[in-house]
């Protein structure tokens, strides 16, 4: 990536904005006081957001040459003063990093604006507004797969579920791709203000008669309700889903008025205008019983009374009496009643047989308490009672998907889709858009979303759901302009904390500056009382410092989003934290500490049904038990991983077990039946529409080449290779291939071709960071420094390698190491060190199952 030049643009990060034209700085618009120096600074830091820039470049920036002044101590004066100026805490900092011994890196999101000067003074001009999100110096971009799995001597696969998009309950449409050639003049660069629709937030309905026969209709009434008021799509209503997770966080009074604080509260959490609360009383049965409404109508920042209506009658006139109080309401907020076409699509959004309206008021009741498998169960029978009412497959692909069953999820997609032409028009759409996820299309699903989002731009949570399948689509650039589009909304909605949570997702490559984004939605969600958007953001905390560069610090990350969501009831939230946990555990080396939290997680899915997280669960725990060179009992549970994935439907994670199981069979020398399953594997992912060969491709290659047949491992690594190239895809598989590559190239004695791959595999490691793959590349360089006659430089390469394998515990590799180390000594005369070598590595390798590193050790001895 060019830097940008500074000299034409303006900056604006945070509430600044810094011109380069007029070498000014604004905050909020207002001037803000700054000096010459303290201006370059930060402006050199603006050229390039997210990358390191050092002292030396600085200093050759700032002062011309031939200036002679205290450097280092100038400089630090000059980064003082600029803190001062825009409030950055050192210690704590939102914009400016200090990388210590390598110099300082901007790490908020940057906007960059076109500057245009005109004749008389330099103004600038908003149209060529483009959202820029922080990167990594760009000679090798950093994926974030490369830290999804330790480094390990077995190099088993992890399976990371990182959820970036949440299934929704209502899901949407897709209208072709061409909408990327014209989204950005359409929506980026929007010039009129949003025309924000009053939001209503539906709150709930008390069950005065405290029977708990009747305490469905709380839910079904609600339901009713909010889709009366939707017609016509006058109203933004906020989603049940949404109101039920700030009761859990913060729960409120359903029986009396609420006061000004609780009201301005409730209103701020949820973006909403104008708050509804009912009471309900049911005299008799549901069948021929009688039934009062009463429902209250309050002002969504000050508490005031807006309206107070309500009706009486019989229950099997309850759609009616909705209906009625629906239009007072509609009424009092200045949108009419429905017309004809509207009321057609409320009715076709509501269940209208009897049964099928309790078991479905039921089954959402019991999703939004976080229990999919008793919500599967009771949406089955509302399907059965009701089957061609399209929301009740809707809500049933969601509560499939939450237990991870995938088939079944799409299976319940395609039903309501089809099921879907006589819903409103956002119901339609949204319906449409979960059934081309359902299928992984994202493409798709996204096009339907920015259609949704195009149609309704005041609506936050559809341009977040566009925004995370741009970024689940790879299309990032897209997603961050939605985000920056969403950011210019009038508040509350502009300070949701679910913005910053997507722009984090869609620069997650970027660690350090998702981060910010991230601790950033966890003061906000923390300071609205939403608890469990505040554990969802502390568990997405604890993914990035678990995966960067801080992998200590993420233990209380996840500790805390744990304790909100068992607190909550929301156990499969929680396993996912406990998971989290152990990852972060095992890759540190403490195997059994890891295996006993992973047996946490397991036991807090035990008899939900789930399958794709317990899938996830069995095959980390199985990586720990093979690091461990218990191969038995890592067999065992990635064949239960697999017939859990297979039970999911996922034939992804299917895959990933059974290239794991391959590995298993491979490290045990039954290299038949590890071919067999590396080429079943490769079979299967043939199938897929977006399968990844890559692992099992280099594997594959990896047992050709042990077995002499250099010809198709040559063929099997470059397939690796080339599947992984284009797309960026992991730096630990695409290094890991090239290496294979190599191996390759040497057994043909192309070892001027050979050395290419592996020094390239060196340099791409350390850029990155990944220092004991790195040392890996080490080792593969100097075994190469021995077949050309270069003892003194091998043993030079293995030993710098040997520190890192011993400081990461890795017994294999520093088998692996001694072994190459013992050779370069032997060559060099020096029989007693090699000796001293040769014990070591074959001492070594008695940790570990693999033949591979048991027999080079013994024949050096």
């Amino acid at each position: 990536m060019e830097p940008t030049t500074a000299s034409e643009i303006l900056f604006r990060f945070g509430m600044f904005e810094a011109d380069s034209v007029n070498c000014t700085l604004t905050r909020s618009g207002a001037r803000v006081k700054i000096q010459e120096q303290p201006f370059r600074f930060l402006l050199i830091l603006l050229e390039h957001p997210g990358a390191i820039v050092s002292r030396e470049e600085l200093r050759q920036r700032l002062w011309p040459e031939g200036t002679y002044v205290d450097f280092d101590g100038s400089l630090n004066v000059i980064l003082k003063r600029l803190r001062a100026t825009i409030g950055d805490d050192p210690d704590n900092p939102r914009f400016i990093e200090t990388v210590p011994r390598r110099g300082y890196r901007f790490i908020a999101p940057v906007a960059v604006v076109q500057a245009k000067v005109e004749p008389t003074t330099a103004k600038a001009a908003d149209n060529g507004s483009a959202q820029v999100s922080p990167q990594a110096p760009s000679v090798v971009p950093v994926s974030a797969s490369i830290t999804e799995a330790p480094a390990k001597a077995t190099k088993l696969r992890y399976w990371i579920a990182a959820a970036m998009l949440a299934v929704a309950a209502t899901i949407a449409l897709g209208t072709g791709l061409v909408w990327h050639h014209t989204y950005v003049s359409q929506s980026a660069d929007r010039k009129s203000p949003v025309r924000m629709r009053k939001s209503v937030a539906v709150l709930g309905f008390q069950n005065l008669s405290r029977r708990a026969d009747d305490a469905w209709l709380a839910t079904a009434l609600s339901e009713m309700l909010s889709t009366e008021l939707a017609g016509g799509e006058k109203l933004r209503l906020v989603s049940g889903e949404d109101v039920a997770n700030l009761r859990v966080s913060a729960p409120w009074s359903a029986a009396d008025t609420l006061d000004r604080v609780t009201s301005s509260r409730i209103g701020d959490a949820l973006n909403s205008d104008v708050l509804v609360l009912g009471s309900y009383m049911l005299i008799g049965s549901t069948d021929d019983g009688q039934l009062r409404l009463d429902v209250r109508m309050q002002d969504g920042k000050t508490g005031e009374i807006l309206s107070e209506v309500g009706e009486a009658g019989e229950t099997k006139e309850m759609f009616r009496l909705v209906s009625q109080i629906g239009t007072q309401l509609r009424n009092r907020l200045g949108v009419g009643p429905l017309q004809g076409n509207d009321e057609a699509g409320v009715l076709a959004a509501l269940p209208l047989d009897p049964d099928a309206a309790r078991f479905y008021a039921l089954g959402v009741a019991k999703l939004r308490q976080f229990d999919a498998l008793a919500a599967k169960d009771l949406l089955s029978q509302a399907a059965e009672a009701d089957p061609k009412f399209s929301l009740v497959h809707a809500m049933l692909a969601r509560a499939c998907a939450q237990l991870g069953n995938e088939q079944k999820h799409a299976e319940e997609a395609k039903k309501a889709f089809d099921l879907s032409a006589d819903l409103p028009r956002a119901q339609r759409m949204l319906v449409q858009g979960e059934y081309y996820e359902s299928l992984g299309k994202q493409e798709e699903a996204a096009s339907v979303y920015h259609a949704l989002f195009e149609l309704f731009p005041d609506n936050l949570d559809y341009g977040l759901q566009l925004a995370a399948s741009q970024t689940v689509s790879g299309h990032g650039g897209q997603a961050m302009r939605v985000i920056q589009q969403l950011r210019t909304l009038p508040p509350p909605s502009s300070d949701d904390p679910r913005i910053d949570l997507a722009e984090a997702q869609a620069m997650k490559d970027n660690k350090p500056a998702a981060l910010v984004l991230i601790r950033r939605a966890v003061r906000k969600a923390s300071d609205r009382e939403q608890r469990l958007l505040y554990a969802l953001a502390r568990k997405q905390e604890c993914m990035n410092l678990l995966y960067g560069e801080k992998p200590e610090q993420a233990t209380s990350s996840c500790e805390d989003a744990y304790n909100i969501f068992i607190g909550a009831g929301n156990r499969l939230g929680a396993a996912d934290a406990v998971r989290l946990m152990a990852d972060g555990i095992g890759a540190g080396g403490h195997y059994e500490q890891a295996i006993a939290t992973y047996q946490r997680a397991l036991n807090l899915l035990a008899d939900m049904g789930e399958h794709e997280k317990t899938g996830a669960i069995l095959n980390n725990m199985a990586i720990n038990y093979a690091n461990e060179g218990k191969l038995d009992r890592a067999e065992q549970l990635y064949e239960q991983a697999k017939l859990h994935f297979q039970q999911a439907g996922d034939r992804a994670n299917t895959a990933d077990a059974m290239v794991n199981i391959a590995d298993i069979y491979y490290l045990r020398g039954n290299l038949p039946r590890a071919a067999k399953l590396y080429q079943d594997t490769l079979n299967l992912i043939a199938t897929m529409d977006h399968g990844d060969p890559s692992y099992a491709l280099y594997r594959f290659a990896d047992l050709e080449l042990a077995q002499g047949n250099v010809k198709e491992g040559h063929r099997l690594a470059q397939q690796a290779v080339d599947a992984l190239g284009p797309t960026q895809g992991s730096y630990q598989y695409l290094t890991s291939a090239m290496i294979e590559v190599g191996e390759a190239l040497k057994e043909e004695a192309d070892l001027a071709a050979a050395r290419s791959q592996f020094e390239q595999t060196l340099t791409m490691r350390q850029k990155i960071g990944a220092l004991e793959l790195a040392a890996e590349s080490q080792t593969e360089l100097a075994d190469l420094e021995i077949q050309e006659n270069h003892p003194e430089q091998a043993e030079s390469l293995v030993r710098t390698a040997l520190a890192e394998f011993e400081k990461e515990k890795s017994d294999p590799d520093s088998s692996s190491a001694y072994t190459i180390l013992s050779r370069a000594l032997l060559m060099q005369g020096k029989f007693e060190q090699a000796d001293k070598a040769s014990r070591r590595a074959a001492e070594l390798s008695l940790t570990s199952s693999d033949p591979a590193l048991k027999l080079p050790a013994a024949i050096q001895q």
